[in-house]
């Protein structure tokens, strides 16, 4: 049979259109079936299987092991004590001519395996060869996890602030939780019995300008007796933390060394209880009482009532005090200052782009040593004068750039013109007044006070700028 022909094939086509693989309109769309109650159980089942090992290691771990005793004491002079006394899940740990390095470990702690008393005391020379400083020590934590205790950071963030925290690197301040507190009306409330501490709370304790010298060793004393926590560097206290849960007991009872970026060395370890391992802190060097305080500055140096944290960048011209390219340095008034006060000066610049700055109650030491790219965080108020090319002025509280300053908006300085300038402090309250008039208020519901927050000193960032005629008295009752 001979094929058909064209019309003859058309004719033998099927009469009804071939479905379309486009939905026609209107056409409701319909969910497609999804896994049956016997598929999802066996996705579920591969999931566990193959998630076994992780799940038990979590579920099932136990604590860690113990092959060393307390009191413990290591000078590092036999390279296998690290696999035999330690434990680390990272890191190129090693000895090396009779030091214990840490090259880079990136936050993963070398673990001591021995469980620790709850009163402890912990000692060792460290140091760190890059400029970065970072040095980290973890106390009372599982002996497996970073930051699953108590977290000391000397030099840390760019070098620029030292820590104690609880449980996280990055928690709040202890500061911050008060002033929480004291915003909802409990100013000097005890943290534990208003609920505003608790057994999971996340906080830390920060000094900031003790910045670590590249190549400096340095010696740690740590211990902890009862709840109050303290840490001292060179036998002078750097920080403390009065834990009203103290992490203790099995699970929170190892002791970590640590470290990020740089290179640091530790030697000379000891751990012991605080009873037999006897200290005795630096003696701390005598200060004047807090008083009233006039300078002039009619001399041709500045003499030994001043500290000057950046040196290059202060000079006396002509009767008056003159700081240029400070990079917030101050230069820090050794006396104390009172804690109610008034503090008078003049102070003026030829720059139209103003920017003077003065920081009062602060710990009279620190500085900001960081990438000048980003921002200091001061130790007490800081009083900002035509900042940000004469387009704000502000008081704030330690940090320039939060929400809780006291603002004004617009130019304030004038170029050549000698500014009076006056704050009276009384508790809580700031005022600043310019030129006889009225110019800023801030109160503070958590006052800076005590003995890291009691002086005085000119600061700066970048532009030439003249002071003169300081005048600091005590509050009048």
């Amino acid at each position: 049979m001979g094929q058909a022909r064209r019309k003859e094939k058309q004719d033998q086509s099927p009469t009804e259109p071939a479905p379309s693989q486009e939905p026609s309109v209107g056409t409701a769309w319909v969910k497609p079936a999804g896994l049956t109650r016997k598929g999802w159980a066996v996705l579920v089942g591969l999931i566990l299987v193959i998630q076994f090992p992780l799940i038990h290691y979590a579920l099932f771990r136990g604590q860690p092991d113990a092959r060393a005793t307390v009191p413990y004491a290591q000078d590092f002079s036999e390279p296998g004590v690290v696999q035999r006394d330690f434990f680390s899940t990272g890191g190129y740990w090693r000895v090396t001519q009779g030091e214990l390095l840490a090259p880079g470990v990136k936050n993963n702690p070398l673990w001591l395996q021995a469980a620790l008393p709850d009163d402890v005391a912990v000692e060792f020379d460290v140091r760190s060869e890059l400029p970065a400083g970072d040095i980290r020590v973890e106390l009372f934590g599982n002996g497996r996890d970073p930051a699953s205790g108590y977290i000391l950071v000397q030099g840390g963030w760019n070098n620029a602030l030292s820590v104690i925290a609880r449980r996280d690197l990055n928690a709040p301040s202890l500061d911050a939780l008060r002033r929480r507190a004291a915003r909802k009306g409990q100013a000097n409330v005890d943290l534990k019995a208003s609920g505003f501490f608790k057994e999971d709370t996340k906080v830390r304790v920060e000094l900031r300008g003790q910045p670590v010298q590249a190549g400096r060793t340095y010696h740690w004393r740590i211990e902890r007796r009862g709840s109050l926590l303290r840490w001292f560097v060179d036998g002078e206290l750097m920080l403390e933390l009065d834990d009203p849960f103290p992490l203790k007991g099995p699970g929170q009872d190892r002791l970590g060394l640590s470290g990020f970026e740089s290179q640091i060395f530790w030697d000379n370890l000891r751990v012991d209880t605080p009873d037999k391992l006897p200290f005795t802190a630096a003696p701390r060097a005598p200060t004047p009482p807090p008083g009233p305080y006039a300078d002039d500055f009619n001399r041709d140096t500045l003499g030994d009532a001043w500290s000057a944290t950046n040196p290059s960048a202060v000079k006396l011209v002509d009767g008056a005090l003159v700081v240029e390219l400070m990079h917030n340095r101050p230069m820090w008034l050794k006396q104390p200052i009172p804690t109610n006060a008034v503090i008078e000066f003049d102070a003026w610049t030829d720059n139209p782009e103003g920017d003077i700055k003065v920081e009062a109650w602060g710990d009279g030491r620190s500085f900001y040593a960081g990438d000048l790219r980003l921002q200091y965080t001061a130790t007490g108020y800081v009083f900002i004068f035509g900042g940000w090319r004469n387009t704000q002025s502000a008081i704030a509280r330690q940090n320039e750039h939060t929400n809780d300053r006291a603002v004004r908006d617009g130019a304030a300085v004038v170029a050549g013109k000698r500014h009076h300038i006056k704050i009276t402090r009384s508790g809580g309250t700031l005022t600043w007044e310019l030129d006889g008039q009225p110019f800023l208020t801030l109160k503070d519901p958590a006052p800076l006070e005590g003995p890291r927050n009691q002086y005085f000193g000119f600061s700066g960032w970048k532009n030439r700028v003249h002071f003169d005629n300081l005048k600091i008295q005590p509050l009048a009752p």
